[in-house]
């Protein structure tokens, strides 16, 4: 009969030592989705970046374009782009870029916002997995902390 609690206390080692490793592997685990969490976050924000700037500089590109052919027309019809009317058509092309600009960059902002909160929301669903694991592991320790001492127990009665 003194089998009984040598047999409980090895089950016992062996099962906090298997939890142990549980534990280990799961934090490693959620550290390295993490970590991969983090990369695609940096690379979806520099692919934004380059997206934004990609757009600013076709749109700027165009902004110059219609500048001088605007300002060619008014060269031709013999009107100066510095005052009167050819002022005011350019200083209005101007305005609409920088509207477009300003549209844009929030449009980003808004993007790479939408990034942070899908990466802080993935990141917090692993770290309440992992402490749902750590108590399901605790409540399995002191399972067999119970086990173990009802079995010493018991061996001690008879």
């Amino acid at each position: 009969m003194e089998v009984t609690p040598i047999i409980t206390t090895v089950a016992s080692l062996a099962s906090s030592w298997y939890m142990k490793e549980s534990a280990d592997t799961q934090k490693k685990a959620l550290k390295a989705e993490r970590a991969a969490n983090q990369k695609k976050y940096d690379l979806d924000v520099a692919q934004a970046k380059l997206a934004l700037a990609e757009e600013q500089r076709k749109n700027l590109n165009l902004l110059t374009q219609q500048q001088s052919a605007y300002k060619a027309k008014l060269g031709a019809a013999g009107m100066s782009p510095k005052s009167g009317s050819g002022e005011a058509v350019l200083e209005s092309l101007q305005k609409e870029h920088d509207a477009e600009d300003k549209y844009l960059v929030n449009q980003a902002n808004i993007s790479l916002e939408a990034l942070l909160n899908g990466i802080n929301a993935r990141n917090t669903q692993n770290l309440l997995s992992l402490s749902s694991a750590s108590s399901r592991n605790t409540a399995n320790a002191l399972n067999s902390i119970n086990t173990f001492t009802s079995a010493a127990g018991r061996s001690v009665l008879k």
